[in-house]
């Protein structure tokens, strides 16, 4: 399904940042706002020996680094980081506590800025990676560590000095890997400018779209689950969910004319679950990004292998969606049910589908050309005609119904075995009763009498004339016999 893009953008000239291409191809934080996101990659190669595993944990004092740990790692330590000298210093000054707030756009809330840097600095990374270094050569990581400690203004720095701002203190390992790592080239202004999501999804696709550039590709690819691993995003299975899940990812980058168009081809992953390939076609932002990058003298583009998730998923043969199907089989043309598919939601598309199959069911002389009148209705957005009942409302009566016929059925279990427990009640007592002598019955309605409540003996009492009497007084019997069966007091049989 491809979709299209309005492209109103003024373009201008993009202003660097150099990002290592070892570490921040992988996810640190999560990106939602609330919650926690479990990050742990593994990908296991053709022996089923794990060849890439990326883990990181989080101090549970500090929670798990979220968008604004994100911002501050992206926006100002890799700042800091790319304008340092060759080789980058261990100790790095990032600025006081409100500095840091002004640029995130945090206003004087220095706590927040304090809790993200705590964030990051207890941040625990388990690797297994392969990285390309600046002189060609291939390295392996594998190691547990951080990134970095952080000293506040007035604590010690490890060279003795008294800190006059907030500086970082690079770890051994994560120093020598950015010291040796290749780097790649992003729109620094361009970049600080977008959510955080939109901001990762910049970071993953600008490695595809480098490379479509610079083997003149029409469009870079990109699945839709290799992206949720590495941002990380919570994975849907729903392509209904999947698009307006990306649809508020891909806005910014729409806006701004870094894409012009995007393509969605059904996959099945290696599990048999559905997935899909992003196709994206470069818009002018992109093609702008990669001339400035690439010419003479400017930061130097690298294309960097893309992220190879095994085993790979396979795309279904070419054909119309289940949704231009259902058009196509009520008389649409392949091409406009897919235009249709494509400028409208399956929201909008599915309720027009319905409505036309009543009218035609119940009114078949207003509808003289049911295809015709599907595609308008779909363009226009038809009101629901008169007496037309939803099929999802349907459903709910239909269910409702079938809930209070089962209560109804219920109920009449209910009293049926009630009344043969009253029945099998009153059968046992009358056998035991028939079966005492005269005295034996004698004494026991002298025994019922006696346990009797108040209002049951004055009623036994006041009973006129004789004949009512004994009958209160049997029913006083059975009822104390009743409940000497029950608590097993005399015998059943």
């Amino acid at each position: 399904m491809k979709l299209s893009i309005p492209i109103e953008v003024e373009l201008s000239l993009p202003n660097p940042i150099r990002v290592e291409t070892a570490l921040s191809r992988f996810p640190v934080h999560r990106l939602a706002k609330h919650g926690e996101i479990a990050i742990d990659i593994r990908e296991k190669n053709e022996t089923g020996e794990v060849s890439i595993r990326w883990e990181v944990t989080h101090n549970s004092k500090y929670g798990q680094p979220g968008p604004l740990a994100y911002k501050l790692d992206t926006l100002i330590i890799n700042r800091k980081i790319e304008e340092a000298t060759r080789p980058i210093p261990r100790i790095i000054r990032l600025g006081s506590l409100k500095e840091i707030a002004a640029r995130l756009g945090l206003g004087g809330d220095t706590n927040l800025v304090k809790t993200a840097l705590r964030q990051n600095a207890f941040a625990g990374i388990t690797a297994k990676i392969r990285y390309r270094c600046h002189d060609g050569t291939e390295r392996t990581l594998e190691a547990d560590f951080t990134r970095y400690h952080v000293v506040f203004t007035g604590e010690e720095l490890p060279d003795g000095r008294k800190a006059d701002a907030v500086y970082i203190v690079l770890s051994d390992l994560y120093m020598q890997v950015i010291n040796g790592a290749t780097t790649r080239p992003l729109d620094y202004d361009y970049l600080k400018n977008l959510p955080p999501a939109a901001q990762r999804f910049y970071e993953v696709l600008s490695y595809r779209m480098y490379a479509t550039l610079k083997n003149d590709r029409p469009r870079a690819k990109l699945l839709y689950s290799e992206f949720c691993t590495y941002a990380p995003l919570v994975r849907q299975y729903d392509r209904t969910v999947v698009q307006p899940q990306m649809a508020r990812i891909h806005a910014p980058h729409r806006k701004s004319g870094y894409i012009a168009s995007v393509d969605y081809e059904q996959a099945i992953d290696g599990d048999g679950r559905p997935d899909w390939l992003m196709l994206y076609t470069p818009g002018p932002k992109a093609r702008a990004e990669y001339r400035a990058f690439a010419r003479r003298g400017g930061p130097t583009v690298l294309e960097v292998e893309p992220f190879a998730l095994s085993p790979a998923p396979t795309l279904p043969a070419p054909g119309p969606s289940p949704l231009e199907t259902e058009l196509i089989a009520r008389g649409i043309t392949p091409a406009m049910a897919g235009e249709l598919v494509r400028d409208h939601s399956e929201e909008k598309v599915r309720p027009q589908i319905e409505q036309l199959d009543w009218l035609v069911e119940t009114k078949p002389k207003k509808v003289a050309d049911p295809a015709a009148w599907l595609v308008a209705a779909i363009r226009n957005g038809h009101a629901a005609p008169k007496g037309f009942v939803s099929k999802a409302e349907r459903e709910r009566r239909e269910a409702e119904r079938k809930a209070q016929e089962r209560e109804k059925a219920e109920q009449q279990r209910r009293e049926r075995e009630q009344a043969a427990r009253a029945q099998a009640r009153r059968q046992a007592v009358d056998a035991y009763l028939e079966r005492l002598s005269p005295a034996e019955r004698e004494a026991l309605e002298a025994e019922a009498l006696a346990q009797a409540g108040p209002e049951a003996r004055q009623s036994y009492e006041n009973a006129a004339p004789a004949r009512f009497r004994a009958t209160v007084l049997l029913n006083l019997l059975r009822e104390h016999v009743a409940q000497e069966l029950e608590w097993g007091t005399i015998p059943a049989g």
